[in-house]
């Protein structure tokens, strides 16, 4: 049965050095299938580690720190550092997939090629850790989603792949994901959360859209995760943080409504 899992970032989106304190503190609260860790290069992973044990709390995914992708490029060496760091906090906390963004900004996916060299080293690292790594779909600078993670399957079989709602959205993608029957052979996991024709508000903050919320189409992704016997997990990716880095109760509760209503086993 398809879990459904909170992402950490629910309360740490702020505003790229989270502290993880605020996991510890908000989410043995959640009711949910499980939880997605949002892992920071800031953090110090044995503290890490022992303060969410502390705590009570175990993950079934983890997303790598989102600047392995763009440090792939500027130094590949310490980019497997972070990458073989990130795989190891996420198994000791009980994660058996990690997600990765392959490409990331300033260069995004201008030098693909340079990151798609690195590939397998990645996924050697993620398997000596105990964890399947996935590829995410995201922005690209140059080409698109579903044309990088298809040029990642490519380069090696081991691979992985994530899909996330938003991105493919943003691309005019989604469609596309859904009837691909060779992409959903290696789709391992799902990141949601809706679109509503731009990644930022008017306020040029970033924005994290509850389904229903925005234009997707929810129900014609739920209907093909039943038609294709998706069994695996999907984490829904949005926030509660204030600008000023507190935590709005209401948006939390109201993000664990969702995952509690489990609207992806009413679809039809």
């Amino acid at each position: 049965m398809i879990r459904g899992l909170a992402s950490t970032g629910l309360v740490t989106r702020f505003p790229d050095a989270p502290d993880h304190a605020s996991i510890a503190e908000w989410c043995p609260r959640l009711d949910v299938d499980g939880l997605e860790l949002s892992i920071s290069r800031v953090w110090d992973a044995a503290r890490v580690e022992h303060d969410l044990r502390a705590a009570g709390l175990r993950f079934q995914t983890a997303h790598l720190d989102k600047r392995i992708g763009a440090e792939l490029i500027e130094d590949a060496r310490a980019a497997l550092a972070q990458l073989e760091s990130d795989c190891r906090l996420a198994a000791s906390l009980g994660a058996t997939l990690v997600v990765l963004h392959l490409w990331e900004l300033p260069v995004g996916d201008r030098r693909l090629q340079e990151n798609l060299a690195l590939l397998p080293a990645c996924l050697d690292t993620a398997a000596a850790a105990g964890v399947t790594l996935t590829v995410e779909t995201i922005p690209c600078s140059s080409g698109s989603p579903l044309e990088n993670v298809r040029r990642a399957l490519d380069v090696d079989d081991r691979c992985r792949v994530t899909l996330d709602t938003e991105f493919l959205a943003h691309h005019g993608q989604f469609d596309e994901a859904l009837a691909d029957d060779a992409l959903w052979q290696k789709v391992a996991h799902l990141h949601v959360k809706d679109y509503a024709g731009a990644l930022r508000g008017a306020s040029g903050g970033r924005r994290y859209l509850i389904p229903g919320e925005g234009t997707i189409d929810f129900g014609a992704l739920f209907g093909t995760l039943r038609e294709r016997g998706y069994d695996g997990a999907l984490t829904l990716e949005v926030s509660s943080v204030t600008p000023t880095g507190t935590v709005d109760e209401q948006r939390f509760y109201v993000a664990e409504s969702w995952l509690r209503e489990r609207p992806w086993l009413l679809s039809i």
